[in-house]
């Protein structure tokens, strides 16, 4: 039953971030547009991740190797920004 519940959690959610997604997209930020899309998506990344890959498990090693690939995406697009 709470593995169901998570899942139900993790719908919601995603609907929510999808709203939120389309709403925004009706909204004039003046070219923020793009960082709020982005939080958006770095959002329903996150919500994946941890429930569909089981980032919060007992084990070390899976969430050891996100928080990795995490770091060398953002190396990768600070170093493209910066070039």
């Amino acid at each position: 039953m709470e593995h169901i519940r998570k899942l139900a959690f993790a719908y919601a959610a995603l609907l929510v971030l999808l709203g939120l997604t389309v709403g925004s997209s009706f909204l004039d930020l003046h070219g923020a547009n793009t960082a709020v899309n982005l939080l958006i998506a770095a959002m329903k990344a996150a919500v994946v991740a941890v429930v569909f890959m089981k980032l919060t498990g007992e084990e070390t090693l899976p969430p050891l190797v996100a928080v990795a690939v995490a770091l060398w995406l953002a190396i990768l697009f600070g170093l493209t920004l910066i070039g």
